[in-house]
């Protein structure tokens, strides 16, 4: 294994049609996946996913926005009218927590890029409910977050600040905050993680010079945001090299050296249990 994604879903069915192929070419390019849950149901698929696969692990938990029960993320135009302690169920995560290929708790935190300006208050107030709950199942349960922050960054970092502690930690993933947000959630213990979205646009490219190198990660969030050469494709886990590869050209760092210190940054924050 010589790359990471940390983020990408593999249990969506725009891989059903060809999921051995998918997996297949994981193993060809020496690539190593972490798939996420956005409900219970995709958390138990991850898990599933993980069990089958070397190399492959779940982080389970409940996005901020969602349905319960479909096949894949379905971002909703306004607020959920369950409140946020009707969402997650603890005792059913519980179960999930103890298989030893769950590595985080996530994605979780604050989307507030479609919410009604009329609902928003309503819609932050069931948003946070449900994100400090998943911070203190993690912290309880010792795993790293995966964080999800859409227009809400100050107030996930708010948020974070409540539980600032040494168990405290994890990944902002699809960072696409300045580097002021970026500097407060390295304090708070997170490294950031980019996508595929570098490869076509300079807006973060400041951001990602500024960071230590033990403060990045790489993703795909797959099957969205597929890379330059693949743009227009359906993402996937082996395109995560590319995402790499501009990382390097960007920080004007040996690819090779990133390459591997992102390997040891994944393998330290999610304590990793690699297969060779």
């Amino acid at each position: 294994m010589k790359y990471i994604d940390i983020h990408c879903h593999l249990d969506f069915p725009d891989y059903d049609a060809d999921r051995i192929g998918l997996f297949a070419r994981i193993r060809e390019y020496e690539v190593g996946a972490i798939t996420i849950g956005t409900d219970l149901e995709s958390s138990k698929r991850a898990v599933e996913i993980a069990n089958q696969n070397e190399n492959i692990w779940a982080c389970i938990g409940i996005h901020p926005v969602h349905d319960e029960g479909t096949p894949s993320l379905v971002v909703r135009e306004g607020p959920s009218e369950a409140r946020g302690d009707e969402l997650f169920d603890t005792e059913e995560f519980s179960k999930l927590v103890l298989n030893p290929k769950v590595v985080a708790i996530g994605e979780c935190g604050l989307d507030f890029f479609r919410v009604e300006p009329a609902k928003l208050e309503e819609e932050k107030e069931r948003q946070k409910k449900l994100f400090e709950q998943q911070i203190e199942f993690a912290l309880k349960y010792d795993k790293p977050l995966m964080l999800h922050c859409r227009n809400a960054y100050d107030d996930v970092l708010e948020i974070l600040e409540n539980y600032k502690q040494e168990k405290l930690r994890g990944d902002v993933h699809f960072f696409a905050g300045n580097i002021e947000q970026a500097k407060k959630f390295i304090e708070l213990g997170f490294t950031l993680s980019f996508t595929g979205v570098i490869t076509f646009t300079k807006d973060y490219d400041e951001v990602m010079k500024s960071l230590p190198i033990e403060s990045i990660m790489s993703e795909t969030d797959a099957p969205f945001v597929a890379p330059v050469p693949h743009r227009g494709k359906r993402n996937e886990p082996s395109f995560v090299i590319e995402v790499v590869k501009k990382l390097a050209e960007i920080r004007g760092e040996n690819e090779e050296v990133l390459r591997e210190q992102i390997l040891q940054n994944a393998t330290k924050m999610f304590d990793l249990k690699i297969k060779n």
